[in-house]
């Protein structure tokens, strides 16, 4: 530090030198330009008291006058006009000048001031002062009487005390800049390291040192900004880290989650969030939670979880951009540090749709099976307690009962087995008993099996079946039930006299199976619920001819489990068409 104070003493020093020196640098030329000034002025005053003498001073001839005069007073003489055109000049053509109207010295001439001023003439390439004065004697074109010298006219005493001061200033300066430029390096370098440094971590790369072993407080700032640096990285790391898996544990999560600050605006939004409203979270950050989900309830429940800090639950339904039931559970966000401030909300969105519709769907098969088996137990009961009351005595009332019994009791049987295949096939997540199937031969049984009903019927079964078709994995009696379920289908619903094809071919990598029938056909309002457990179009016809209400549902969930699609397409008194799609091995 001694050395530190030292050089800043020598530097003080130097400048105590230097502003010496040009302070009497000033002084001794502020004199010189005070005695020229003086020196200007009389003689624009003798110049001016000359030509009042004289009337109707002829303007060619000013030029002349100027230059005789200015070898009298060894100093440049301009004669200026009221407009400010120069007009005479000892030291310039007439034409090669410019107005000169507004210079500040000839401003003040007009004035009714003696004008002073000190400048680079453009003119005449070199700096000037200048002294005008105002020539106010009437009928003259002469308005300013202009005189100017050189400033480089100092005298041989004064140059010579100049280059001893400068000699001096610049000794003084140069043992100045040595010294302090050794100073200047050694204090600075580290701090511009340490600059950029600093830098260097603000745009993100907390790993910068700085190298620097001295013992005196730079050494010691040094060590500690690398320490500093170390911890920081550390802690960005740290923090970057847990950052990035809490962020890939959110927008993994199936459910949807909406961070919001305290005036409700969005944080942050998941992907499964997105999905469930329609929106992205570019588009969604920093809007209020209303502008991007119009929901009042949602809107209501936050608000009171802001207002009284406590977690909620809600159930909600949205319309867009699909109708869907939602659980709601808000919580508020609190600093683990600091558990009375909170900071936002959080909302975990849950989607129970499925769920729902599931329930519904439950209550809704509950209730259909019981009424399915209700009808024929009732009729079976009925029918027991006639026979017990006496009527089994007369052979043909017993027989026509024991008929009716027996029918029922086949429609409770077949009920009963459609359940159980359809239970089957919904419980098994993989398909079991795979093997592999010959889709043509599988066909051909089905329709000779079915030919013989369709015969009593006086119903014809036209085929047109591909001999070519590949062959299939999955289970062999599934496929077959579901061809035996369509065919079926369509020998029920076709009149006598009519006809049921059924065709297959190759279309893009898909086994395609057609089964179209001249029956009755079915309204469009009813296609999209054909496949649902115990729906019938017709219920009356549909229980006349045996049908359970589960066979398209069967139906279905088989081509699903073969991952295929069905389609259904029917007119009224036309027929029904439908069909399967299931994807080539």
């Amino acid at each position: 530090m001694q050395r530190k104070i030292f050089i800043t003493f020598v530097a003080l020093i130097l400048i105590g030198v230097l502003t010496t020196g040009f302070l009497t640098l000033s002084l001794l030329r502020g004199n010189y330009i005070e005695n020229v000034k003086e020196k200007l002025i009389s003689n624009s005053k003798l110049i001016r008291d000359f030509l009042s003498r004289y009337d109707g001073l002829d303007i060619s001839e000013l030029d002349n006058l100027a230059l005789d005069f200015s070898k009298k007073v060894n100093a440049r003489v301009t004669f200026i006009n009221e407009e400010g055109q120069v007009i005479g000049d000892s030291a310039k053509d007439l034409d090669e000048l410019n107005n000169h109207k507004y210079r500040p010295e000839i401003q003040r001439a007009y004035k009714g001031e003696i004008g002073v001023s000190e400048r680079y003439s453009d003119s005449l390439k070199r700096s000037m002062f200048y002294v005008a004065i105002p020539f106010e004697k009437e009928n003259e074109a002469i308005s300013v009487i202009r005189l100017s010298v050189a400033l480089e006219d100092i005298s041989k005493s004064n140059k010579v005390l100049f280059e001893y001061i400068i000699v001096s200033i610049c000794a003084g300066l140069l043992v100045a800049l040595i010294l302090g430029f050794r100073y200047v390096r050694k204090v600075t370098d580290p701090i511009k390291e340490l600059t950029i440094a600093t830098k260097s971590i603000s745009n993100g790369n907390y790993g910068k040192r700085v190298y620097y072993n001295t013992d005196d407080e730079l050494g010691i700032l040094a060590n500690n900004f690398n320490i500093m640096s170390q911890k920081l990285e550390e802690n960005i790391n740290e923090i970057q880290d847990r950052s990035t898996k809490n962020k890939a544990i959110l927008t993994s999560m199936i459910n949807g989650v909406i961070a919001l600050d305290n005036n409700k605006r969005i944080m942050f939004i998941n992907p499964a969030a997105e999905k469930i409203f329609g929106i992205k979270e570019e588009n969604a950050k920093d809007k209020f939670i209303l502008e991007v989900i119009r929901n009042n309830n949602l809107d209501e429940q936050i608000h009171r979880l802001i207002k009284e800090n406590e977690s909620s639950k809600n159930e909600i339904e949205i319309f867009e951009p699909q109708n869907r039931i939602l659980n709601i559970y808000s919580n508020p966000i609190k600093l683990l540090d600091n558990p009375n401030r909170k900071i936002g909300v959080v909302i975990l969105i849950q989607d129970i749709t499925e769920i729902r519709k599931l329930e519904r769907m439950r209550k809704d098969f509950v209730a259909n099976v019981s009424h399915e088996l209700k009808t024929p137990l009732t009729s079976i009961k009925g029918f027991v307690e006639t026979l017990k009351s006496g009527a089994a005595e007369k052979k043909e009332v017993r027989d026509k009962f024991i008929d009716i019994i027996d029918i029922e009791t086949g429609r409770l049987t077949t009920l009963i087995q459609d359940l159980l295949v359809l239970s089957e096939i919904e419980n098994k997540h993989n398909m079991v008993n795979k093997v592999k199937i010959d889709v043509t031969k599988s066909i051909e049984e089905v329709i000779e099996v079915l030919d013989g009903i369709a015969n009593k019927e006086n119903i014809t079964i036209e085929k047109k079946i591909s001999t070519d078709l590949p062959i299939i994995h999955g289970n062999k009696t599934w496929f077959k039930q579901m061809v035996i379920n369509l065919v079926d289908n369509g020998i029920k619903y076709t009149p006598e006299g009519g006809k049921v094809k059924v065709s297959s071919c190759v279309e893009n990598k898909n086994i395609v199976i057609k089964i179209k029938d001249t029956g009755i056909g079915i309204d469009k309002e009813h296609l999209t619920r054909l496949f649902e457990r115990f729906y019938r179009v017709d219920k009356a016809r549909s229980r006349r001819v045996g049908g359970t209400g589960l066979g398209l549902a069967i139906v279905k969930h088989i081509i699903i489990a073969f991952n295929g699609k069905i389609d259904v397409k029917s007119e009224v008194n036309e027929g029904t068409e439908f069909i399967v799609k299931i994807p080539i091995d």
